[in-house]
């Protein structure tokens, strides 16, 4: 099963290509083997859509698929986030932070997050509540 991912960056497809040659620019895991990185002209004159298809990415089946989660963030949530990346710092130049993230949006954290829930008794006293 292959995973997609997709953007779509307000720079000429020239400007573009040149900017994920350059090092800095682009997370290195994404030109691996199995992954291949397209650019297109967007619609309307609205700049370059990068489409990165990370083909087969485990071997094993559920097993492999379960291994996968287990090492780490998925392979396409870790490819989402460096196009967000590489989006923000192609158009504006820097990667936007926060005191709250100040490493910026991770798609990694969200996985980890888990639903809201009212707190137990004794996380209330914890809390002085």
């Amino acid at each position: 099963m292959s995973q997609r991912a997709a953007i779509t960056v307000l720079r000429s497809r020239e400007e573009t290509q040149r900017l994920w040659q350059s090092a800095e620019y682009r997370s290195s895991y994404i030109g691996g083997a199995d992954v291949v990185v397209s650019f297109r002209d967007a619609p309307g004159d609205r700049g370059t859509q990068i489409h990165v298809d990370l083909g087969q990415q485990r071997a094993g089946g559920r097993l492999g698929a379960l291994a996968g989660k287990l090492s780490g963030a998925p392979a396409l949530a870790k490819v989402k986030d460096d196009l967000r990346r590489f989006k923000q710092q192609a158009e504006t130049g820097v990667v936007p932070r926060s005191e709250g993230a100040p490493e910026g949006e991770l798609a990694e954290r969200k996985l980890k997050q888990r639903p809201a829930q009212p707190l137990r008794d004794d996380e209330l006293q914890e809390v002085g509540v």
